[in-house]
């Protein structure tokens, strides 16, 4: 039903609503409950971003503490039984091992070379031929008498440069003979 409205100026016509109300506060209101909607449903998404925010920041200062607490001073030369002060006996401290006359810090892999890990064997020592002959086991006197070959030798460039691209070099291994592994 259509009623008309005279006022002293202008005359108009207007629809009524079940509510009685115009069509324009009405259109407000919609808009207003899909913003207050919008906004709403974000908060969720806002409370995860800030708690995801902050575990990242705790998990950034743990990483940070842990570098600081496993640096060790790089040098131009290591004697091999310096190394052994550093196998992963210390679980925040340095852990070092040698690899084609390079010593490096492997402290980040400390769950492959600490106490627990599987490669445990080749830290706080020269790995060379750990790393070469993909053993985990000691030697022989014999067997590290024997020369590597070249299988061997290729094997180890493959380990020495996935080494190098992870972990810190902290000088070079005093007494190498980089003839022994030369391909």
């Amino acid at each position: 039903v259509d009623f008309l409205f005279v006022n002293a100026s202008t005359i108009e016509r207007r629809s009524n609503t079940k509510l009685d109300v115009e069509p324009a506060v009405i259109a407000g209101a919609a808009v207003a409950a899909v913003g207050a909607i919008t906004w709403l449903s974000g908060a969720n998404d806002r409370e995860q971003r800030s708690k995801y925010a902050e575990l990242e920041a705790k998990e950034r200062a743990y990483q940070e503490e842990r570098e600081r607490l496993a640096y060790i001073e790089p040098k131009d030369v290591w004697r091999e039984g310096e190394l052994k002060a550093y196998d992963g006996s210390d679980e925040d401290g340095p852990l070092l091992m040698a690899v084609k006359g390079d010593v490096f810090n492997v402290w980040k892999g400390r769950n492959f070379y600490g106490p627990t890990g599987e490669y445990h064997i080749m830290a706080g020592r020269d790995s060379t031929r750990f790393l070469a002959k993909n053993r985990l086991e000691e030697e022989s006197e014999d067997e590290k008498r024997v020369e590597l070959n070249i299988a061997e030798r290729a094997n180890l460039e493959a380990w020495y440069w996935t080494i190098k691209n992870k972990y810190q070099l902290l000088g070079r291994l005093e007494g190498y003979d980089p003839k022994s592994t030369e391909m």
